[in-house]
């Protein structure tokens, strides 16, 4: 992608910006040591809060939580890191209070005690990044170490926090557990639910269509050692149902991301192994409350595929459904990689898919479908390839840069053409939204050897088994001009 490289004094920060069209940026926020962006809400004054956490260097050293305020294009304006000694915490996510100021939940490590023993933490702050309060929640015994995976918030503005506990840093019980949080930072309630092992990292929770009840979608174990694939609690945190598996054909893998869809019926989005040893690729359904599937969408692509860890799949207008993805890869891999942003109408018809990136590698945590209508994630990128340290990036694409065709669009590298296997051997296949489009195949001399309409949408497959070993290149046309080209090998 392109980007505009600013060196900012304070606290020498080096960020990369972007911004094109109306609503879409892009921020690469990185200083000479680790960092990392978890989470994004949006404030009351348009602007965007960005949550993680950083440290000098990438390794066994403390981690300090840091919060970023984001204006509405993009614009960096204001950011706060808070150590303590012995020490090492984060944010996982937060969101504004009524009185203006900023609820914030994360994890905090004490390093000079036994096992490194966690606390759940929670500070409130204000808009200008100010501390105003900060308490502690330990775990009780044997439990020491615990993750914060997802939450909701009640008719109360308490916080439903869902989690899972070990009893060591080197133990994995994946003890499922939740626990309530009161606007004050008060805990409420915790409660443990014995046998019950909570085996994602990034499950989904919700209310049911009429509040009465919880529900939990992800991956989790009974004693008995049956996968639950949901979960349903009363509104006092008492498991009431559970269902083994809501899908007999397709394993449900997280990130999971569910989102209601009126009172009748949910959109669910995860990760799924269609064939053994297959990559892993997108799946989305409509189920009804009987989890009975109404809808469903395959989309299939050549790399291992993983969903944002949380809020995988949005929407404000359900004909406008955002789903984006990523490579399940960790960013210190060598090489570089494309993410893509999908976007569905309420029957799963795929309007529009465009990718990114091409340039790096990422890896993305969160995402945030904005008041505008637009796109946002929250990740982390390499400082360089190979490297594990990492810069938080944050990039956000309202629906006319997904729908706007690529050449129209001043992002260097974003397609809206996939072409795959590279190499290939018997087929290759084009994955388009768009209508209208010729797949041109060449030698290496640049003689045409294959001409085809794409008119098989969204998602057409080339036999190629005819063709020789060795390089060639391909061209797609429209309207008689060429809007993308590039070198396929046949091996």
């Amino acid at each position: 992608m392109k980007t505009l490289k600013t060196i900012l004094a304070i606290a020498l920060l080096a960020m990369n910006q972007l911004s094109f069209a109306q609503g879409f940026f892009e921020l690469n926020y990185g200083t000479d040591g680790n960092e990392f962006l978890y989470y994004t809400f949006e404030n009351s004054s348009g602007g965007y809060i960005s949550l993680g956490g950083q440290q000098e260097e990438y390794g066994p050293h403390p981690v300090s939580p840091l919060i970023i305020e984001i204006g509405e294009n993009g614009l960096f304006l204001n950011e706060n890191s808070i150590s303590k000694t012995d020490t090492s915490y984060s944010y996982r996510y937060g969101f504004e209070k009524a009185n203006g100021n900023y609820l914030l939940f994360g994890t905090l490590t004490d390093s000079v005690s036994a096992h490194y023993r966690d606390v759940s933490y929670v500070c409130e702050m204000t808009p200008g990044l100010e501390l105003v309060w900060e308490k502690m929640h330990p775990l009780p015994e044997p439990y020491i170490h615990h993750t914060l995976i997802n939450y909701l918030m009640d008719a109360d503005s308490n916080t439903i926090i869902q989690g899972k506990a070990d009893s060591s840093l080197y133990v994995y019980n994946d003890l499922l557990f939740t626990m309530v949080i009161d606007k004050n930072g008060n805990r409420l309630d915790f409660n443990f639910y014995g046998g019950w092992k909570d085996y994602g990292v990034y499950n989904d929770m919700l209310f049911n269509h009429d509040s009465t009840a919880i529900e939990f979608f992800g991956n989790y174990v009974r004693p008995i050692a049956y996968s639950n694939d949901w979960i349903e609690m009363n509104l006092n945190l008492e498991i009431t149902q559970f269902i083994s598996t809501i899908d007999e054909d397709h394993d449900i893998l997280d990130p999971v991301s569910v989102q209601t869809m009126g009172t009748d019926r949910f959109a669910m989005a995860n990760v799924a192994i269609m064939e053994p040893g297959a990559y892993l690729d997108l799946y989305v359904k409509i189920m009804d409350t009987n989890f009975v599937t109404l809808k469903d969408t395959l989309i299939l692509y050549p790399e291992r595929t993983s969903l944002t860890g949380q809020n995988g799949l949005g929407f404000i207008d359900p004909e406008n459904i955002w789903i984006p993805t990523f490579e399940d890869n960790t960013t210190n891999f060598m090489g570089t990689e494309v993410f893509r942003f999908h976007l569905f109408d309420s029957n799963l018809h795929l309007k529009a898919m465009k990718e990114y990136g091409g340039d790096t590698r990422y890896w993305f945590y969160n995402m945030l479908v904005t008041s505008d209508g637009g796109c946002l994630l929250t990740g982390v990128v390499p400082d360089y390839e190979g490297s594990l340290s990492t810069n938080g990036y944050l990039i956000k694409v309202m629906h006319g840069d997904i729908l706007t065709h690529a050449e129209e669009t001043p992002f260097e590298n974003d397609k809206d053409v996939m072409v795959f296997p590279n190499p290939f051997s018997t087929e290759i296949r084009v994955q388009t939204t768009r209508k209208g489009l010729v797949f041109n195949l060449a030698d290496i001399a640049g003689r045409k050897i294959l001409s085809r309409e794409i008119d098989n949408i969204p998602d057409q497959t080339l036999t190629t088994d005819i063709l020789g070993r060795g390089t060639y290149f391909y061209s797609i046309q429209y309207e008689n001009r060429i809007i993308q080209s590039g070198k396929l090998i046949k091996k």
